[in-house]
């Protein structure tokens, strides 16, 4: 896992999490405050308790260049999310990823209660998912056992990952096997598994 920023904010951490992986970038947070370590735990408080962590250093300029782009165009952002479960819209099928209400562009994952990038119209996406297509098209954004489970073997094979012992590129490496590098054996479910449920 490479770190790439960190917040304050749970929401606006996972939100960019869900953004990069909008664009193809395996994300995941880290709770830095609930490390066991204490000199980890007062470092993580004074910089942002929530790390944004991605599955390749290879990454890190693109990933810093769509963090800037929310940044400079931030979602809404209701407060009482801080204490609700928040779906992973991420992991939606993209058959359901509904289009903006006012200019019927389609509508980015990170961002749930807008604004539309083309129009700037608030919505919310998961009230329109839901009248669209029913409770079960949001089932997979609250599954926490297997998060990649809508993914093919195929599709977690073409995301960018490098060996978490040596960090050689590990592309184009079937779904199980031994780094070329360094020997280390890893399984691809497993490693992302542990970027979205690092805690």
């Amino acid at each position: 896992m490479h770190r790439v920023a960190n917040f304050t904010s749970s929401v606006m951490a996972q939100l960019h999490a869900a953004n990069l992986r909008e664009h193809g970038i395996m994300a995941g947070v880290i709770d830095a405050s609930i490390s066991a370590i204490t000199p980890i735990y007062n470092a993580a408080i004074a910089r942002g308790q929530y790390e944004l962590v991605i599955s390749t250093k290879r990454a890190h300029d693109r990933a810093l260049e769509l963090i800037d782009e929310l940044e400079r165009n931030p979602p809404i952002i209701d407060e009482s999310w801080e204490d609700e479960t928040i779906p992973d819209l991420s992991l939606l099928s993209k058959e359901h990823v509904p289009a903006c209400p006012s200019c019927n562009t389609w509508l980015c994952v990170s961002r749930p209660l807008g604004p539309c990038i083309k129009c700037g119209a608030s919505y919310n996406m998961e009230r329109m998912i839901f009248d669209q297509h029913g409770p079960d098209a949001l089932a997979v954004c609250y599954e926490q056992t297997e998060p990649l489970s809508n993914l093919t073997n195929e599709e977690i094979c073409s995301i960018d990952l490098d060996c978490p012992s040596c960090s050689y590129p590990l592309d184009g490496l079937p779904l199980e096997s031994h780094c070329p590098e360094c020997g280390a054996w890893f399984n691809r479910r497993d490693l992302f598994r542990n970027i979205l449920n690092p805690n």
